[in-house]
């Protein structure tokens, strides 16, 4: 069963980083490609997560990553909220 859940995960993610891409491409902007990436993580974690099933990942590593993906996610969407906010010219 958690194969399942993890392939059908990975899979949504691709489809969901693949559109935040293209929208990158189609804008070029940083705040695009800050929300793209960010998205980028959730297809990381998912392979985490796979790696971590298949016994390639030490369940110790796993937990750091997941974590540090978390982080990341959290700090690039900060990030396209300030560039959004100072190409605008709103408040700092």
């Amino acid at each position: 069963m958690l194969a399942y859940v993890l392939a059908a995960a990975a899979l949504l993610a691709a489809l969901v980083f693949g559109v935040a891409l293209a929208a990158v491409a189609r804008r070029r902007s940083w705040s695009y490609l800050l929300v793209a990436l960010a998205l980028g993580t959730l297809l990381a974690r998912a392979l985490v997560g796979v790696l971590t099933m298949e016994s390639v990942l030490d369940p110790d590593l796993h937990h750091v990553l997941e974590h540090g993906l978390d982080v990341a996610m959290a700090a690039l969407v900060i990030a396209a909220v300030a560039v959004t906010r100072d190409a605008r010219g709103g408040p700092a």
